[in-house]
């Protein structure tokens, strides 16, 4: 697997250095000895700069990269002039460790999440994708391994195998590397913003978009039959006669009902799995038209994927009111939950009046998937996510108008139409079928 290439500069943080005559083999002053141009029996007859600066309480110091005394003493006044530079404007001379770097970054993107610019889910990535980046650099974020390593030892192009390491030694999908970059950039800009480092933006080569995997996503959506499978054993799952011979409690019970009722709803209403899981009773509204029982859901920006708020109007409307009556039920004989208010809790919660976590809901959803015999379910990448797959591609199916389908989903109509209308083979083989009629 390809690592990045550390540029090989340190800054020393040892003022306390060996004397000259043991360490140092030749020795030029500039600047009427404010820095000096050395060179040492370690460092290969390449010259180095070297500064003592008194607001930091130690030494600069640098390869210039340079065999020649006169190209070493140029290139040694443009550092020099650079660190006044820097001190004037009261930027940090010495970098930070790329492991505190990163750490800096996450803390400021976590006032993001307080200001409800982004999710906490989205945090959640970009923590993942850096912990990708200092896998990569060679820091082991877990062991402390390299935890000295400093952002000013990477080069502009540190990130060009990053794409090989993260395809090669992990199957990453180049949508998620061109993310997991751009997140990384982020880091780098914010570094710069801040004087800590010289680098704008760290290069790497273009990632083609390949587009959408039609296959990949066909796999990745139930079919008619397994959503009927499905939701046949959700219902024998949540039975009193289950909970009977399965002998489990209220509480258990009242767990399979949440999560049965998450994945149908995520079926009907096409939410994607934050907002739903986000969702409030205050949100919920709903109503009979034309002999269906429709929900009116307002999906507030703070939940939103995108930040933006929206009000659709889906089917599902039964499931909401049974859950609704469950949840009114289970809580009023719940000494646990002190002073409990329907209306301003979420629609999924746990038994404890909190919000249901995702390992809840995926330890279920592993036991109905083999119930319902659909055992290939983690090959496919099946999870909560393909239901709202499965309900976009039944709508298209409906002839639903795909800009008023895009608007419900919360997404663009080029998105909608690039990848699902492709991935809907008994619609090409119907068109491929149709008669064709002469008038």
């Amino acid at each position: 697997m390809s690592k990045a290439n550390l540029k090989l500069v340190s800054d020393s943080t040892q003022p306390n250095l060996p004397k000259a005559d043991t360490f140092l083999l030749k020795q030029h002053y500039i600047f009427d000895g404010e820095a000096e141009v050395i060179r040492t029996k370690t460092s290969g007859g390449v010259w180095h700069f070297r500064m003592w600066v008194t607001e930091e309480k130690q030494y600069v110091r640098k390869t210039l990269k340079t065999k020649n005394l006169d190209t070493a003493i140029a290139k040694a006044k443009d550092e020099y002039h650079l660190i006044k530079a820097n001190l004037t404007q009261g930027k940090s001379i010495f970098s930070p460790t790329i492991v505190s770097a990163v750490e800096m970054y996450i803390q400021h993107r976590q006032k993001d999440v307080d200001r409800g610019y982004i999710t906490q889910g989205r945090h959640g990535t970009l923590k993942s994708s850096l912990k990708h980046f200092l896998a990569y650099i060679g820091i082991d974020c877990v062991k402390g391994m390299s935890r000295k390593a400093r952002i000013s030892d990477l080069e502009k192009k540190c990130l060009y195998g990053y794409q090989n390491y993260r395809q090669k030694g992990f199957g990453a999908k180049d949508v998620t590397i061109r993310n997991e970059l751009s997140t990384i950039n982020a880091l780098c800009e914010f570094l710069f913003d801040e004087g800590y480092h010289n680098v704008h933006k760290w290069k790497y080569p273009p990632i083609t978009t390949r587009g959408i995997d039609i296959d990949e996503l066909r796999r990745a959506t139930y079919t008619d039959d397994e959503y009927s499978r499905i939701t046949k054993v959700l219902r024998s799952y949540t039975s009193q006669k289950q909970a009977k011979a399965d002998r489990i409690d209220a509480d258990a019970v009242f767990t399979r009902q949440s999560v049965r009722h998450y994945f149908l709803i995520l079926a009907n209403t096409m939410l994607r799995v934050g907002e739903a899981r986000q969702l409030k009773w205050s949100d919920v509204t709903t109503y009979d038209k034309d002999g269906q029982r429709l929900v009116e859901i307002s999906v507030r920006a703070e939940t939103s994927k995108v930040r933006k708020s929206r009000i659709i109007v889906v089917r599902g409307g039964e499931h909401f009111d049974r859950l609704k009556r469950l949840n009114k039920e289970y809580f009023a004989d719940n000494d646990l939950v002190e002073d409990f208010n329907l209306d301003d809790s979420l629609v999924f919660l746990s038994c404890k009046g909190e919000k249901q976590t995702a390992e809840t809901l995926y330890w279920h959803y592993g036991v109905f998937m083999a119930l319902a015999e659909v055992d290939d379910w983690k090959e496919r990448n099946l999870t909560y996510y393909s239901c709202r797959h499965f309900g976009i591609t039944k709508r298209l199916q409906s002839k639903v108008y795909p800009l008023t389908l895009a608007k419900t989903c919360g997404t663009s109509l080029k998105h909608l139409t690039e990848t699902y209308y492709h991935a809907d083979l008994a619609e090409q083989v119907k068109g491929a079928t149709a008669k064709y009629i002469r008038e």
